[in-house]
């Protein structure tokens, strides 16, 4: 049996970054994939602000 693991606050931080980064790119370059990232990148201040 495997247990899940919550992230580490460090590391949910440096993926809200990431996203935050993809974002940027995607809104001038890949708009289909914007949806995503915001899903994602709202997803990650919840667990961070849960903190």
């Amino acid at each position: 049996m495997t247990t899940h693991h919550e992230p580490s606050a460090e590391n949910l931080a440096h993926r809200l970054k990431e996203v935050e980064r993809e974002l940027a790119r995607a809104e001038k370059d890949n708009p289909e994939h914007v949806h995503a990232l915001t899903e994602e990148k709202k997803k990650l201040e919840s667990q961070l602000s849960q903190r």
